[in-house]
């Protein structure tokens, strides 16, 4: 009984205080309540930014203000939305044009805001690339001084944007691989920023193919050059000069008559008509590869046929050729070399599917004419008399054998001009 007695006063005991802490917790929700009403705004952070900051100044170093001004916001617990518009009446000069000069995006986001400033004070990512490759170490200043400007550089190139190791390493490639190339290249591929190595490859990839393109329209389109004697203009008085009959003067007799000019051979258009036999043939080798070459002596341009050699399919060359026909087109080229009794050359040869001979040698390769010397017939046989030439052929075939002069020969003929 004293037991249950003990335990009613303590359940009795327990009741009062739970009335009592309701009571004290409703008295506090008013109270709360009242205060709530009348509550005092807190005060804006760009109303108490000036307690903790400067404005800019020239002396001043951007990156390291910046710093400063994110370590304050960080501390003082302002709302990072907010940070470009605290910022912005500090600010002068440039740093001050860089945010006047973003529109309404832009300027509220303060890492666009920072990313700016940097860059017109000369401290992006690319401007740091180039200082850091430039950067020498300076005798007269501390070697303290000059590793933190050395970071600062590295960190800002590399670490810009929290990038990986990956990321880090590609940078440091892709920077090797656009001083690596040669200045042809280097701009066009410059201008279109590549951030990766895939986008560097294809830029020099469209830069070798417009400049390739470019040339081969140039070749195209290039005016052939005519030498034309002088001529002074009509009205003019001509100046005097000497006179066209010169001073008697000795001579000494020749005892034989003068040998005639010996004839070239000529090879013609091998690509539109098959070359006819009689065409002088020479055993040449064309790298090492032992072939019949027929000589062209009207041909400036060397041809081979394709299935003889292939071109090549990187760095592939296009070279014009014109025929005398009026044909002009483009074909693949290739360097080899060359090898006969005069010599051996490296030369670079088009390559033509639909050559009717293996290679037709022409006047680009500097043996040719030593190559052609046992081919010209003679001009004079036996005791110093003249052979009389055969009657030609009331209807000729294309000209195989002709001498070597200015005169245009007629197209159906294929004469002298050959492949230019």
């Amino acid at each position: 009984e004293k037991i249950i007695r003990r335990l009613t006063e303590l359940t009795a005991r327990q009741m009062q205080f739970s009335e009592q802490l309701s009571q004290r917790q409703d008295a506090t929700e008013q109270m709360i309540a009242a205060t709530a009403a009348a509550r005092i705004p807190l005060p804006d952070a760009r109303s108490t930014a000036h307690f903790h900051l400067t404005k800019l100044s020239d002396q001043d170093d951007v990156e390291a203000y910046l710093h400063i001004f994110e370590v304050i916001a960080t501390r003082e617990a302002w709302d990072k939305s907010e940070w470009a518009r605290i910022l912005a009446p500090f600010l002068t000069g440039e740093a001050q044009r860089a945010y006047y000069s973003l529109q309404a995006p832009a300027s509220e986001d303060y890492e666009s805001l920072k990313r700016e400033i940097l860059a017109r004070v000369g401290l992006s990512p690319v401007t740091a690339a180039q200082q850091f490759q430039e950067w020498m170490y300076n005798e007269a200043l501390p070697i303290r001084a000059q590793v933190a400007q050395l970071t600062r550089l590295t960190h800002l190139w590399l670490l810009t944007g929290e990038p990986t190791a990956s990321q880090v390493a590609e940078k440091v490639m892709l920077d090797r691989l656009l001083r690596a190339l040669p200045r042809r290249l280097r701009g066009p591929v410059s201008m279109r920023n590549p951030s990766s190595l895939r986008e560097l490859v294809e830029s020099v990839e469209l830069a070798e193919a417009s400049i390739a393109r470019d040339a081969q329209e140039r070749a195209m389109t290039q005016p052939r050059r005519v030498n034309r004697p002088w001529r002074p203009p009509e009205g003019t008085s001509q100046p005097v000069g000497r006179s066209a009959v010169s001073s008697l003067q000795d001579e000494p007799m020749p005892m034989e008559p003068a040998p005639a000019a010996p004839r070239a051979w000529l090879a013609g258009c091998g690509v539109h008509r098959r070359i006819p036999s009689g065409a002088p043939e020479r055993r040449i080798r064309l790298d090492g590869q032992a072939v019949t070459a027929v000589l062209d002596s009207g041909s400036s341009v060397t041809l081979v046929q394709s299935s003889v050699i292939r071109p090549r399919h990187r760095g592939k060359i296009m070279i014009p050729i014109t025929c005398v026909h009026g044909d002009t087109r483009s074909v693949p080229a290739r360097r080899v070399t060359i090898s006969a009794g005069p010599g051996a050359w490296p030369l670079d040869v088009g390559i033509v599917e639909d050559l009717s001979v293996p290679v037709l040698l022409g006047r680009d390769w500097p043996g040719f004419d030593q190559l052609l010397t046992p081919s010209r017939e003679p001009a004079e046989r036996g005791n110093g008399r003249r052979r009389r030439r055969p009657a030609r052929p009331r209807n000729p075939r294309p000209v195989m054998l002709a001498t070597d002069s200015e005169r245009e020969e007629d197209a159906s003929t294929c004469g002298d001009r050959g492949w230019a």
